[in-house]
């Protein structure tokens, strides 16, 4: 399972064991760090812990203060830099040449259900993202505190309050435009009296994989997608390969119709599907039925001239994927065996779903792994606050 899915299962059972807990979110980081904002780690007062804010460098930092931080219940805005100081020390001794900035948050049993641990469980059960705005600054606590919150999800529904309403329209407003692009950022709302900060993250759903073949490489590449903590459907129209028992920790296992291969699937637009049924007639019906689809990544598993053969008896030369058709499947790891070969095409399938190349970072231009993303405006180097440049409201 992913680090969100983790979370939701550690906090039910802290409540099934009338256990209190404290979830630590990254909200802002400047420089270089391990993890991007929106990374979580929840801690539970047995001391039960999963998910991390860095590379394991800061968890027991973290965990040693957030009892006592969060101890009168309000939340605490905590930074960790781990930059070189004026007096040439490293605070953790890491070299990251970052600040991070983590929110710790008191969560109580008593109070189930809690945010934002309801809103991660929502998007994921419902498989659909959505945007959790959290207060990380403020200079007017009546208009907002630190650790408010307004959710959208992708129905457009509202939830959260905050004592300002104009504020909390705004807010949404921006959320939408973040969920519509699927980029968090942070933003400052108001005048430079009242200003408000916020982190508005967009909470994505575990990515979608549909294997169309039960066969026996089949088996690693669906253990190692749900390793990533992907949502796996399995699917075959054979069904002693489409079995339960096959496949213990798939989500779905379907035995599909070959005249319909897709009729009993849920196939969503971020979906990743790779076709390895090695049985050309079955290829051949979910290439033409796959052709219209307009998934995130299509693979098909073969050498290119089954590929070019297959293509020209399905009548199908053109894909709705945006990608086309990646076949032979999978980035050029020189894998040989099947999990291998798995890890070749859930690599490749990562890099589509991500937008990228897949080559080395190495060979990455620029300074950043990371995409671009909106820095939080007002702040300088350091932490303290500078002349903002502020969101207008309204």
């Amino acid at each position: 399972m992913n680090e969100a899915q983790a979370i939701i299962s550690l906090w039910s059972e802290a409540v099934r064991d009338g256990k209190d807990a404290v979830l630590a979110t990254v909200v802002r980081v400047e420089g270089s760090a391990y993890r991007r904002p929106g990374a979580r780690m929840l801690l539970v007062e047995d001391g039960r812990r999963v998910g991390s804010v860095s590379g394991g460098c800061l968890e027991g930092e973290v965990a040693r203060k957030a009892w006592w931080l969060t101890g009168n219940g309000s939340p605490a805005l905590v930074r960790y830099s781990t930059r070189e100081e004026e007096e040439g020390e490293r605070p953790y001794d890491l070299g990251c040449e970052g600040v991070i900035h983590v929110l710790l948050e008191r969560l109580r049993h008593e109070e189930e259900p809690v945010e934002p641990i309801h809103f991660l469980a929502s998007c994921v059960t419902r498989r659909r993202a959505g945007v959790l705005a959290t207060v990380i600054g403020s200079l007017d606590p009546s208009r907002a505190r630190v650790g408010d919150r307004v959710t959208l999800d992708a129905d457009g529904h509202l939830g959260g309050l905050l004592p300002d309403a104009a504020l909390a329209r705004s807010i949404a407003a921006r959320a939408a435009d973040c969920l519509r692009r699927g980029a968090s950022e942070q933003v400052a709302f108001g005048g430079a009296r009242v200003r408000v900060d916020v982190f508005l993250e967009v909470v994505r759903p575990p990515r979608s994989l549909v294997v169309f073949g039960g066969g026996h490489d089949a088996v690693p590449l669906v253990r190692l997608a749900k390793e990533l903590g992907w949502h796996v459907t399995v699917a075959d129209a054979r069904a002693h390969y489409a079995r339960r028992d096959r496949f213990p920790v798939a989500d779905e296992v379907v035995v599909t119709d070959r005249a319909s291969p897709l009729a009993n699937l849920v196939i969503l637009p971020e979906t990743a599907c790779v076709v390895m049924t090695h049985s050309v007639t079955q290829d051949r019906a979910l290439l033409r039925a796959l052709s219209t689809v307009p998934v995130a990544y299509l693979g098909l598993l073969g050498p290119r001239r089954r590929t070019e053969r297959l293509l020209a008896e399905s009548g199908a030369p053109t894909f709705a994927c945006a990608g086309g058709l990646h076949s032979p499947i999978g980035l050029d790891l020189g894998g040989e065996t099947p999990e291998e070969i798995a890890l070749a095409i859930l690599a490749e399938a990562q890099a589509c779903l991500s937008r990228r190349e897949g080559r080395s970072l190495r060979d990455r231009a620029g300074g950043s792994i990371h995409l671009p993303a909106a820095p939080l405006q007002g702040y300088s180097r350091r932490g303290a606050a500078a002349a903002p440049a502020l969101v207008p409201e309204g």
